[in-house]
C-alpha cells in the first residue's frame, strides 16, 4: 500500500512540474519586451522613395511600440534629406497638437529623432557596429529598407556583432518572375550575396516576394482613404506620387510590432505572411517566404523556375489574406492617437 502511495506522489507531482513548466514557457512564449531597432532607408533615390516614405510614416505611428536607435540614410543626398525633414516636420506637429495623444503615450520628442538620423553609408556602418556592441544582453533589429550594403560592411569589419543582431529584410533574394527573368541580381545588391554565404549563424527573415501582396488589388486604396484623414502625417500622404498607400518597404515593422507574432519563431506567421526554416541544419536562424509545393528548390529557386509564378502568387496570398486585420489594428491605433487624451491601453 505504502508504494502505491509513493507511486501516486510521484505521478502527480511529475504532473505538477510539467504545467508549471508549461506556463512558463507558455509565458516566455507570450511576453515581449520592446525591441531595439534601426531602420536603413533608400529615401535618397528618387525613382523608389515613395514606398520608403509610406513606411517610415507607418514606423511614426508606431514608435512606442520600438525603441527606435537609429535611422540611417545610406546615400546622403539633398533629395532624401528634404522628404525626411518633411515627415519629423508632420511628426512634430502632431506630436505637439493638444487635440492628439502622442505625448500621452509615451512617443518620443521630434528633436529626439531628429539626433538619431545617420546620413551616409559609411556613418550608418559605423553605427550598427556601436549599437550592437553596446548591449549584448537583448538583441538589435536592423530592420531593411534599402540595401544590405551597411549591414555587409558592419558585419566584414566586426564579425563579433553577428550573434548580438536580427536582420528583417524586403525583397533581397532573386527578382519574382513578374519583374525579370530567373537568376538576375536582387535589389540589394551584392551585399546580400556576401552575407548569406559568409555569415551562416546570422538571425534573418528574408520577406523575399510576399511583401507584393501589400500593395495587390483595390484594398490598399480604400485603407488609404482612411488613414490621410488622421493629423499631418496622414495629409503628408496625399502629396504623394501614388493616391494609395503602398506598406511593402513596412514589412519588417509590422513583423516586430504584430501582436499575435512570435519572434523567436517566426515559422508561425503573422501579418507579414508564413515563414519556413528551409535549411535548419546549416542556416539554423534563417527563415524566408514559405512556399505551399514541396517541388519549390529554396537552395536554387532557378532549378524549379517553372513554378515560380505559383509560388509568387502563394507568397502573396499569405499576406493578403491578413492585411485586413493589420490595417484594422492600424486604424484602431490612429483613433486612439488622434483623440484627445487617449492611452492606447485604455
Amino acid at each position: 500500500m505504502e508504494k502505491m502511495y509513493t507511486y501516486i506522489l510521484i505521478i502527480l507531482s511529475y504532473s505538477l512540474i510539467q504545467g508549471c513548466t508549461a506556463v512558463e514557457q507558455k509565458k516566455d512564449i507570450s511576453v515581449q519586451t520592446i525591441p531595439n531597432v534601426i531602420i536603413t532607408t533608400d529615401i535618397n533615390n528618387e525613382s523608389f522613395s515613395t514606398t520608403d516614405e509610406h513606411a517610415l510614416i507607418y514606423l511614426l505611428w508606431h514608435l512606442n511600440n520600438v525603441r527606435l536607435q537609429s535611422v540611417v540614410m545610406e546615400e546622403f543626398n539633398i533629395y532624401g534629406e528634404k522628404k525626411l525633414e518633411s515627415i519629423l516636420k508632420c511628426y512634430a506637429e502632431d506630436f505637439h497638437n493638444p487635440s492628439h495623444s502622442f505625448q500621452e503615450n509615451n512617443f518620443p520628442a521630434p528633436n529626439a529623432i531628429q539626433q538619431l538620423i545617420v546620413k551616409g553609408e559609411d556613418a550608418g556602418t559605423k553605427k550598427i557596429i556601436r549599437l550592437s556592441r553596446q548591449n549584448r544582453e537583448t538583441p538589435l533589429y536592423i530592420l531593411v529598407m534599402g540595401s544590405m550594403k551597411p549591414i555587409k560592411e558592419a558585419l566584414f569589419l566586426a564579425p563579433d556583432i553577428t550573434q548580438n543582431i536580427r536582420v528583417i529584410s524586403v525583397g533581397t533574394g532573386i527578382k519574382p518572375p513578374n519583374e525579370d527573368v530567373c537568376g538576375n541580381l536582387n535589389w540589394n545588391g551584392w551585399g546580400r550575396t556576401e552575407i548569406f554565404e559568409r555569415f551562416t549563424d546570422l538571425w534573418w527573415i528574408e520577406n523575399d516576394w510576399a511583401f507584393k501582396g501589400m500593395s495587390e488589388g483595390k484594398a490598399p486604396t480604400a485603407y488609404y482613404n482612411n488613414v490621410i484623414n488622421y493629423g499631418a502625417l496622414g495629409k503628408y500622404l496625399t502629396e504623394s506620387k501614388i493616391q494609395t498607400i503602398n506598406l511593402e518597404e513596412a514589412i519588417p515593422i509590422m513583423f516586430l510590432i504584430d501582436s499575435n507574432i512570435n519572434v523567436n519563431h517566426p515559422e508561425f506567421g503573422g501579418w507579414t505572411g508564413n515563414y519556413i526554416k528551409p535549411f535548419p541544419v546549416e542556416r539554423p536562424n534563417y527563415w524566408v517566404d514559405r512556399a505551399k509545393t514541396k517541388k519549390w528548390n529554396y537552395r536554387k529557386p532557378c532549378n524549379s523556375w517553372d513554378l515560380a509564378d505559383q509560388v509568387l502568387e502563394e507568397r502573396k496570398t499569405n499576406i493578403i489574406l491578413r492585411r485586413d486585420d493589420m490595417f484594422s489594428s492600424l486604424l484602431s491605433k490612429l483613433n486612439k492617437l488622434y483623440s484627445p487624451a487617449a492611452r492606447e491601453n485604455s
